[in-house]
């Protein structure tokens, strides 16, 4: 049976649903193509009848060669007859001694498909109820060997006519091996052409033939496509979730281009943990506004099937463009500014006064110096790197902290730069005390992990804490210098302004109550503690009875575990003690703010799992904010050498392969099959 033109614009995610390539829209099939073709006059630039043209994820382009079109298309669609004495055969099954071919030609694309672990007979049926379909004896099947859309052109197999299983499947896993080597690692694809990973491919494994270039690229956009659908399954079940964005830029490698890009990732609970999944990153136009930024959004969201209901808010870096295009897609009131965004800016503008400028200059001159002389002694200090503040601050506090031993060099060295002298040295020491709470936030909220994305409710905390560490060390210390009194004013002065800003936004501010690390603490208004306080209880009183019904779902639905009973029996007989000696009308919202604060060493969901059974309407409300990011970005990129290198990398991968590269590189090695 021949196969319908339409399929040439369509991507096959299962048996029920395709994909467009040219808006990435999913279409339900259901088992015919009427709905193809309908969508298809959605796009009134594309003749169906055209045979002369290839189709690229989002364009149309014509074919160059229209008789490569018609020899492909042989071996692309190869009409199958599938024989069996039981009648019924499951397609994974497949001998291939057992298929008879209508076109010899097609006999050798279909036999070079069927010994690569029927990559798409396996991907195709992932997400349906049953591991493999069943067809007749009499069904005839079409068989579409899966290529990636960006290189159809250029793609066959990946392996042709190995000799047996066992060394299909060994040559599979080496390829998925090798795919996860580049994503995880985050390499450009051309790593795999280097002399010296060919030599030791070839010592580990002399039998393993490396693939093209495009052969993986190939090899991973297979691999995106099945972890897509699992998303959208996933996601699909998620109550909420939330989004950060990022515009970056990054200079073209070998070239002074410069080239911005958007960067999409999604944070969502998964249990007990907080999970984030890089969805998206492509390159923008040119000139990019705020209306092409919602259009990518859109796109996004209909790829993993997001519906913008279920977003609660998207935090994105300090951008008046990325701010209109939230107002745009969701509004205004789901928008968080980034947290890790508003501490870089308060610490470029303190090293960017002229007194501790003038410090970092003379000490900058005195460590390169001392650098250059390739002496151990000196390891401890480190230039500071030009657009991260933070190093500024690193390398003042190196210095010092090396500066007696250094003096003392400075007889027998005539012709390095000056050192700091005794009162410059009181100064600073002065200047790094104002700013060591800066600091010591910026590092706690990086953490070890460069991909680590910290959560939204330990904002205001950080910023009150900072806050009251400046006002009570600005009341303490009588005979500081002068230039330190006005640069810690300075810092007080620019982080109440920020804070009021973060106070305001609602949700920060609920991400903060509803932790119970946390609570009602860090916040210096009470009238908008009051507020808040209001609208939990309007939103206690609205779904209070559906909140009881969800807990008892969950209660019986839960496995029997010891412990779990006895925590609910603890539990119900510490209610009765408290209650004993409380008010009866004390409702859980109450009693949640009047407990102590929980340990600041656990994660707020984990807490919340014996919380739950006190205040079920509260733990409901906390799985809506406790996902949400404090940063855009990892923060560890905003302000260490890491996000100079991530730069880098990026550079290296502009291309069509970025995306899925950086897509598949959050998956792990049970995701990948490995």
């Amino acid at each position: 049976m021949a196969r319908s033109k339409i399929w040439k614009y369509y991507d096959k995610i299962d048996l029920q649903t395709a994909q467009c390539l040219l808006c990435e829209k999913i279409i339900k099939t259901c088992g015919n193509t009427s709905n193809l073709m309908k969508h298809m006059k959605t796009h009134p630039t594309i003749d169906v009848n055209d045979h002369q043209s290839i189709v690229v994820r989002g364009m149309l382009k014509r074919e160059t060669n229209p008789s490569r079109t018609r020899g492909r298309k042989i071996l692309k669609y190869a009409s199958i007859k599938v024989k069996s004495e039981a009648n019924v055969v499951a397609v994974s099954d497949m001998d291939v001694n057992l298929i008879e071919f209508v076109d010899p030609e097609a006999h050798v694309a279909v036999e070079s498909v069927g010994n690569c672990e029927e990559t798409y007979a396996h991907w195709a049926t992932a997400d349906t109820e049953s591991a493999a379909e069943t067809v007749s004896a009499a069904d005839i099947i079409e068989f579409e060997p899966k290529v990636a859309q960006d290189h159809s052109d250029h793609m066959h197999m990946l392996d042709d006519a190995l000799p047996d299983n066992k060394e299909v499947n060994n040559c599979q896993t080496l390829q998925d091996n090798l795919a996860y080597f580049v994503c995880r690692d985050k390499h450009p694809l051309d790593v795999i052409k280097g002399e010296g990973f060919k030599r030791l491919t070839q010592v580990l494994c002399p039998s393993f033939q490396l693939p093209s270039i495009d052969q993986l690229g190939v090899r991973i956009a297979q691999k995106v496509q099945v972890h897509t659908a699992k998303m959208r399954q996933q996601f699909g079940n998620l109550q909420t979730l939330s989004l950060s964005c990022a515009i970056n830029t990054t200079s073209v490698s070998g070239s002074l281009e410069q080239v911005s890009y958007l960067e999409v990732a999604a944070h969502y609970n998964e249990g007990v943990h907080r999970r984030s999944r890089t969805l998206s990153v492509q390159t923008l136009p040119p000139q990019y506004n705020a209306s092409s930024i919602v259009e990518r959004l859109e796109r996004i969201c209909q790829r993993f099937d997001i519906n913008k209901s279920k977003i609660v808010c998207i935090v994105t870096s300090s951008s008046r463009l990325l701010e209109n295009a939230v107002a745009t897609l969701l509004g205004s009131q789901r928008h968080v500014p980034c947290f890790a965004n508003l501490l870089e800016t308060l610490l470029e503008s303190v090293v960017e006064r002229q007194s501790f400028f003038c410090l970092c200059d003379k000490v900058r001159s005195r460590v390169a110096y001392q650098l250059s002389c390739s002496s151990s002694l000196y390891t401890q200090l480190q230039l500071d790197v030009n657009g991260r503040a933070i190093s500024s601050y690193e390398m003042l506090e190196g210095y010092v902290r090396q500066a007696p031993h250094l003096n003392k060099l400075q007889q027998s060295a005539l012709e390095a730069p000056p050192a700091l002298n005794s009162s410059e040295l009181e100064l600073a020491l002065e200047l790094l005390g104002v700013l060591r709470p800066v600091a010591s936030a910026i590092r706690q909220l990086c953490g070890s992990n460069g991909k680590f994305f910290p959560c939204a409710s330990s904002a205001l905390p950080i910023a009150y804490t900072i806050l009251n560490e400046l006002k009570q060390a600005e009341n303490v210390n009588q005979q500081q210098h002068q230039i330190s009194h006005e640069m810690r004013l300075f810092v007080i002065k620019q982080l109440e302004e920020r804070f009021e800003g973060m106070e305001k936004n609602i949700l920060l501010a609920l991400s903060s109550l509803l932790d119970p690390r946390f609570r009602n603490m860090p916040f210096q208004s009470a009238s908008l503690v009051a507020k808040y306080m209001t609208h939990l209880y309007n939103l206690f009183e609205e779904k209070a009875e559906t909140t009881e019904a969800e807990s008892e779902d969950e209660a019986t639905s839960d496995c029997y575990d010891i412990w779990a009973a006895y925590r609910a029996f603890s539990h119900e007989k510490h209610k009765h003690i408290t209650m004993s000696g409380e008010s009866e009308n004390q409702d859980e919202i109450s009693s949640y703010f009047c407990t102590n604060i929980s340990s600041l060493q656990t994660e707020p969901l984990l807490l919340w799992k014996d919380l739950s059974q006190f205040h079920p309407f509260l733990h409901s409300l906390s799985k809506k904010y406790l996902h949400i990011p404090a940063s855009a970005i990892p923060p560890a990129r905003i302000f260490t050498a890491a996000g100079a290198e991530v730069l880098a990398q990026h550079s290296k991968m502009l291309s069509d392969h970025m995306s899925n590269i950086l897509f598949m590189s959050d998956c792990t090695q049970e995701e990948w099959q490995l």
